[in-house]
């Protein structure tokens, strides 16, 4: 009988030892499934706009493609949190411009950006955040491609607000997936002739995972639940002098993005809403990859304070 017993006991153990073992094994996986997620606002896990800036100091690299008859640019960007709410972005890029006639072709680098990025509000369950960016620009580029070799210092607003505080009412429930992105700017010169630069980006999107996970279960499959249509609407004007300014241009911008826990791909078209856009620039297709790269390596994502 005592050998039984004490042939028990060590089975017992044996199995709390694997037991642990096992959770041990798992349990960075469990902490490393909890940060697998960039944007993330309550329940929603926003997109990263095609066009601009969002609201949520991330650890992530992206590259963004732009082509049309008149441009070809690479905007290549990096992006580090400081703290759980603050981030430092870093973005440059290079470009080639075809002008009609018998102009020659233009290309080279573009002004380097630098952006410090502090969220002021947050509340999960509004699923809202405010950030509050100001930047520097800094005339590196060539000056045929960039602003004409002059430093600029600006600000913006930044925006984010998910619907799934809506009730959850068969009339408006559909309506919860969907999700609000706002960028307004301002960018003034400090040195050479007086300018400044306004820029807006509004985004609307709509979260099929979204809608799976806290509307209404959908039969698709994982990869189909990790699409997100949207659509931009992007304004930016020039202030050349206190009375003459470029004219406003506006464009729209439908696409299709694709987000995981480890990346988001966006493929998107840009159309000119009015006449501001230079010839063969009218029509644009975009692509955007962003890497999150700490999810990646998860030692990248120390953060200074």
């Amino acid at each position: 009988m005592e050998r039984q017993i004490r042939a028990r006991a060590i089975r017992r153990m044996k199995g709390l030892r694997l037991f642990a073992s096992s959770m041990a094994a798992f349990m960075p996986i469990l902490i490393f499934g909890v940060a697998l997620a960039h944007g993330i606002v309550g329940n929603r896990i926003f997109l990263s706009p095609i066009i601009g800036n969002d609201a949520f100091p991330d650890n992530a690299a992206s590259l963004t493609v732009r082509g049309s008859d008149y441009e070809f640019s690479l905007l290549p960007e990096f992006e580090k949190q400081l703290s759980d709410n603050s981030s430092v972005l870093f973005s440059a890029g290079w470009s080639r411009i075809n002008p009609t006639g018998s102009q020659p072709n233009v290309e080279g680098v573009s002004d380097l950006s630098i952006w410090f990025r502090q969220a002021a509000f947050k509340s999960a369950r509004h699923e809202f955040e405010a950030t509050i960016s100001p930047f520097l620009v800094v005339p590196i580029g060539n000056r045929q491609i960039a602003d004409q070799g002059h430093t600029h210092l600006g600000g913006e607003l930044l925006l984010g607000k998910g619907l799934g505080d809506l009730p959850n009412f068969s009339s408006v429930e559909y309506l919860r997936p969907l999700a609000l992105q706002t960028e307004l700017g301002y960018a003034a010169r400090i040195q050479g002739p007086a300018n400044s630069d306004v820029f807006a980006n509004l985004e609307l999107e709509y979260s099929l995972r979204y809608l799976d996970h806290f509307v209404e279960p959908v039969n698709l499959g994982r990869t189909l639940i990790e699409l997100a249509p949207f659509v931009e609407f992007n304004y930016v004007q020039s202030f050349l002098a206190a009375r003459l300014t470029t004219k406003p241009d506006f464009r729209l911008t439908p696409g299709l993005a694709y987000q995981n826990d480890y990346c988001q791909v966006s493929v998107g078209a840009q159309v000119a809403l009015n006449g501001a856009a230079a010839n063969g620039d009218r029509v644009a297709g975009l692509g955007l990859v962003e890497i999150f790269y700490d999810n990646i390596f998860p030692a990248l994502g120390w953060q200074p304070f």
